[in-house]
């Protein structure tokens, strides 16, 4: 019954373990998956930004050229308001990708501790493992002293019922 139970331990134990470990891997891929989309969104982020700055000095030019001359403003006047769209467009985009920046780095934060507390978790069950594998180890010697004792038990029981057989033998004769 004691190596039943030992054994469901154990098995107990080992699908303990590999839970965790699946878990680990599910949470790892999970990660790396969030931080590709996550340099992915970063690297949009910047080339908005340039885009964005490009178009900004292309809009100060158009601006300086409107001062300039009079005569050129109805044609630039024209340029001035596309340029003046786009900016608007390209800021709420960039608003947009900030916070998808900032919602990224939560989960990426969430993940992380998600990512610790498992570790945490394994470590833990890993060292109850040592600790019960310890006491079944402790366990089983004491089960092979108790088998000693038994047999030699067994072997004083022999011996006491031969001087019995050989003591009724002498007061029967």
């Amino acid at each position: 019954m004691k190596r039943d139970v030992s054994f469901s331990l154990l098995g107990l134990i080992m699908l303990l373990c590999l839970g965790i470990a699946a878990a680990s891997v599910y949470y790892q891929y999970t990660y790396t998956d969030l931080q590709s989309k996550y340099e992915v969104s970063n690297d949009t982020l910047q080339k908005t930004m340039i885009d964005y700055q490009e178009k900004e000095k292309i809009l100060d030019a158009a601006l300086q050229n409107l001062s300039l001359s009079e005569e050129r403003e109805e044609v630039l006047g024209g340029k001035y308001q596309e340029v003046e769209t786009e900016k608007v467009g390209l800021q709420t985009d960039l608003a947009e990708a900030n916070e998808a920046i900032k919602s990224l780095n939560r989960q990426k934060e969430n993940l992380e501790n998600e990512v610790d507390d498992l570790k945490d978790d394994k470590s833990k069950l890993e060292f109850e493992n040592a600790q019960l594998e310890g006491k079944i180890n402790d366990l089983n010697d004491d089960i092979d002293d108790l088998n000693d004792d038994i047999d030699t038990l067994k072997d004083e029981i022999k011996t006491l019922k031969a001087e019995i057989v050989a003591l009724e033998a002498t007061q029967v004769s």
